[in-house]
């Protein structure tokens, strides 16, 4: 019986998807869907091709529907479409200022549109983000105009909109939820999901859905979070929903239905029933049970009808195809540290073949701006960076033993580029007006500079020439410590350029470039909080230039009162487990997550074997493959430990 069944679901699928793009009106259309090999489609009575008008790369954020039947869908980077009701081609209703700043000539593109909502008392009413601006059309796309989100500063990365007459209520990725209006913007998070940090510092979880239904205000959140309700606009209880996966499970959306709210999530939808308070699994097409059986289906929409909804459901299944696929997969890596190198090279191999790795991490550009072996540059030689150290032969030997080099480059943090050329490339301290410094032995060049960032892939496209199979960006991003509001960024051609915007830039040039994997290094809750434009380190965003992306993740980097629910001894797997479940999720699985783990011991309570194993099977259990130890001085000796008595 079973396989009968799979063989049905099989021939379904196949006959549903496969087809030569014919065309049908759309007048009886009843659902949509985003397929990860095959774009959008429509159903009616058949499934056909939908995807006149829309850009053959697009990627999907959202699709809602107004009270006439018109569809409107959101994109990543190709704006913003509507589909009128009875029509087959959508409409590019996307404005000009939202589109993505850049200083490459052949770029253009939109910024991610990263929630929408339409005004439920005027349908010609829109409300969009861009990640961390809002706009507003009062024509239904015609024009567009900024909102003045009044003490916003560009932090608030945006998620989710609710609309209610002149008062915006938005999600945000760690801010929690926001109460704008036109004279404030007002935090309300007491009761909301949160993860403490360092004493009552916390992040919000990212709030995937909002909504307004018979004034009780409705938040979902991503990660298991579940629901929950606020009556006053102000305190937050939780609804519970019974998630298989809590680690994995997100809400998409939350619809008001006649006599109870649908939630639509990653597993299903679930009706909840405002009166009794009872959750139940709310029963579903067999049309749209089996798109949510397909992982070829990533985005499902079902059209309002009779008296249930629209349901936009998100199920989150981007395949994680890039650690098969990119030469950059599948590799783990240990970091060597040049003492060693000096010191012990032979020791740190036997480590190397004992215990299974096939990557080696070796620093290239340090963060002093000095460079660790002979390249060809002109500008490097000009400020005396280089090291006069020959690695050929390092090189030829690690690759005989079929040894991955990654060449790890500190980009940004500078001292010899600082200060040479009198400090021309340095970031300025606005208030002193003179080169900005930090921590006492930082020194930060600009990267909105395009001399800094073509300095930087000149060594590094140098750096690929002589035999290494990776760059590794690692300080990329602007500085998170010392006087950083003082910071001025010289070389900024806009002023509304978002820090992820100028090295998106630089990731994407070097790619293009240095014509082997570029990947690079971000902070650990990077991974877990699309921070955005506080340093530049948008991972979503990141991820479509990066052939890997680096999370540190060291369980002691994370603050003391970080995950306190899990003892000492697992709260290093769970730290890791779900550091990469969010870097999957949030890069859309396009890159390689190949995650920085500890090698050391600091501020490691539980520190041995054991806590290398947990940190191992946290990478696995959260999907991911590949990982690199990280160790300052080198030394891998517990990991041998942990790992050759396996």
């Amino acid at each position: 019986m079973l396989v009968k069944k799979s063989l049905y679901f099989f021939l379904f699928f196949l006959l549903a998807f496969s087809f030569s793009g014919c065309s049908t009106n759309n007048s009886n259309l009843k659902f949509i869907a985003f397929l990860h090999d095959d774009g959008i489609k429509g159903y009616s009575s058949r499934w056909f091709d939908l995807s006149d008008g829309l850009p053959r790369d697009l990627i999907p954020e959202h699709i809602t529907e107004d009270f006439q039947g018109n569809v409107y869908l959101t994109s990543e980077f190709s704006g913003i479409f509507r589909l009128n009701k009875g029509e087959t081609k959508w409409e590019n209703i996307s404005s000009p200022i939202f589109k993505r700043r850049t200083q490459l000539p052949d770029v253009h593109e939109f910024r991610d549109i990263s929630a929408l909502c339409i005004d439920p008392e005027n349908q010609s009413r829109i409300v969009i983000a861009t990640k961390h601006t809002l706009y507003e059309s009062k024509d239904r796309g015609k024009s567009w105009q900024r909102i003045n989100v009044v003490d916003n500063k560009n932090s608030y990365y945006f998620t989710s909109l609710a609309l209610e007459k002149d008062t915006i209520y938005a999600g945000t990725s760690f801010n929690g939820i926001l109460k704008i209006t036109s004279k404030a913007t007002e935090e309300i998070n007491n009761g909301i999901p949160k993860e403490f940090y360092v004493g009552p510092f916390h992040f919000c979880e990212e709030v995937s859905a909002i909504a307004i239904i018979d004034n009780t205000l409705y938040a979902g959140f991503l990660f298991g979070k579940g629901l929950y309700k606020s009556e006053d606009r102000k305190n937050w209880q939780k609804i519970d929903i019974p998630f298989s996966d809590t680690a994995r499970a997100s809400i998409s959306a939350i619809y008001k239905a006649k006599n109870s709210i649908l939630i639509t999530t990653s597993e299903g939808v679930f009706e909840f029933n405002p009166l009794s308070g009872r959750v139940e699994k709310f029963p579903l097409k067999k049309e749209l049970q089996e798109m949510l059986r397909n992982d070829r289906v990533n985005i499902i929409f079902s059209k309002a009808e009779g008296e249930n909804p629209a349901l936009f459901i998100k199920k989150n299944t981007w395949k994680y195809i890039a650690e098969k696929t990119s030469p950059a997969g599948n590799k783990r890596a240990l970091y060597v540290s040049w003492s060693m190198i000096d010191k012990d090279f032979e020791g740190f191999l036997s480590i190397v073949e004992r215990t299974g790795f096939n990557a080696v991490v070796i620093d290239s550009k340090d963060d002093q701006g000095m460079i660790n072996f002979k390249v060809d540059s002109k500008i490097a030689s000009e400020i005396k960076a280089i090291k006069e150290r020959d690695i050929t032969s390092i090189i030829e030997r690690l690759h005989k033993k079929g040894i991955y080099i990654i060449a790890r480059h500190v980009t940004f943090k500078d001292k010899r580029l600082y200060e040479a050329y009198g400090n021309k490339y340095a970031i300025w301290d606005k208030v002193t007006n003179k080169p900005w410094v930090g921590l006492p032995r930082e020194r930060w060049c600009d990267p909105f500079s395009q001399f800094v960032r073509d300095y930087n892939i000149e060594i590094a496209k140098a750096t690929a020439k002589l035999g290494f199979d990776e760059i590794q960006f690692d300080y990329i991003r602007t500085p998170t410590d010392g006087l950083v509001g003082r910071c001025l960024y010289r070389y900024k051609t806009e002023s509304d350029t978002f820090k992820s915007e100028i090295l998106g830039d630089f990731i994407q040039q070097a790619a293009r470039e240095c014509k082997i994997p570029i990947s690079l290094d971000i902070y650990g809750f990077n991974a877990w909080y699309k921070f955005g434009n506080i340093m530049g380190q948008d991972i979503k965003f990141l991820s479509r230039f990066a052939s890997a992306i680096y999370p540190m993740v060291y369980p002691s980097h994370f603050g003391a009162s970080f995950y306190k629910r899990y003892s000492e001894e697992d709260r290093p797997y769970y730290i890791v487990r779900d550091s990469a479940i969010r870097a999957i999720y949030h890069s859309k699985g396009r890159t390689v997550i190949r995650l920085w783990i500890q090698g050391w011991d600091y501020l490691s309570p539980t520190w041995g074997p054991d806590y290398i194993l947990k940190q191992i099977k946290g990478v696995h259990d959260g999907g991911g493959i590949s990982y690199s130890f990280w160790s300052p001085s080198g030394d891998h000796s517990m990991v041998d430990r942990a790992l050759s008595n396996r």
